[in-house]
């Protein structure tokens, strides 16, 4: 075939020669013209058929395909990825977990030297600007009751008829006015706002509240019997009267103690 493609070539050569004789000397130049162009296109035909192919083509042709069964990865390959993406998403997610808890624990580290810091703080706040002024009213509530009322009353209740009640009214209306003293003291008493634990902060206002309801109780059972040493109401009424709020008193006075004893408790402080 390669022969063929030569012969071909040099036929229309000639040929195509022959047809520039022939046209100079104005013979049949279409025939050799024609043959010409044959010869040549057989011989670009068969040039191009017959080429054998270089190892430059040849190895363009194997590796044209994107992905042959040669490299395509194999299915225990591809499990193995799986597997070890797998691993990097739960060692990742155990990481963030182990921050997590390792953040909470540090939270609560902190939490807990804060509130150590905070109760050191409020127990010497108490201590020293807290418990003295409570201590004050707490004595002077007990003392007007066990100074005066209780001799006033044991008075009244066994010596009716032969009392001085001139004497006792003014008796009464002092004692009155002392728990009455007592009461605005109670009520000025906002110290308890210095503390920082708002669970003692509470503690201590209810304290105050209870130990003002105390107060004004026995200010008012001082206040009825009054009344009836001056004929205002009969004297028997009341004195049930001054009984039931000096039981009331006793109650609230209860509740103060118990809410002052919570907070000390709290802050380590033992009553001697």
């Amino acid at each position: 075939m390669a022969l063929l493609c030569f012969f071909s070539l040099i036929s229309a050569t000639i040929l195509l020669i022959l047809g520039i004789i022939a046209a100079i000397r104005k013979r049949n130049k279409k025939k050799y013209f024609v043959s010409a162009i044959s010869c040549l296109v057989v011989s670009v035909i068969s040039f191009i058929l017959f080429t054998p192919e270089t190892p430059h083509s040849k190895n363009i042709n194997k590796t044209s395909p994107v992905m042959t069964e040669k490299n395509k990865p194999a299915p225990k390959e591809i499990e193995q990825t799986v597997i070890q993406e797998e691993q990097k998403q739960a060692e990742e997610k155990q990481r963030l977990e182990d921050r997590k808890k390792f953040d909470e624990q540090f939270k609560q580290e902190m939490d807990k030297k804060q509130q150590r810091t905070s109760l050191n703080t409020d127990k010497d706040t108490y201590e020293n600007e807290i418990k003295p002024k409570i201590d004050n009213m707490m004595k002077e509530y007990d003392e007007i009751w066990n100074k005066e009322w209780k001799p006033a009353w044991t008075e009244v209740s066994n010596n009716a008829s032969l009392i001085d009640k001139n004497a006792l009214i003014e008796k009464m209306e002092s004692i009155s006015n002392k728990y009455d003293s007592l009461s605005k003291k109670n009520i000025a008493f906002k110290d308890g706002e210095k503390l920082s634990d708002p669970v003692l902060k509470e503690k201590i206002n209810e304290f105050r509240k209870e130990l003002g309801l105390a107060i004004n109780y026995r200010s008012n059972a001082a206040t009825v019997v009054n009344q009836g040493l001056k004929g205002v109401a009969p004297m028997k009424g009341r004195m049930d009267e001054a009984l039931k709020s000096v039981e009331l008193s006793d109650q609230k006075i209860i509740n103060a103690a118990v809410n002052l004893t919570e907070v000390e408790t709290k802050l380590g402080i033992s009553r001697n």
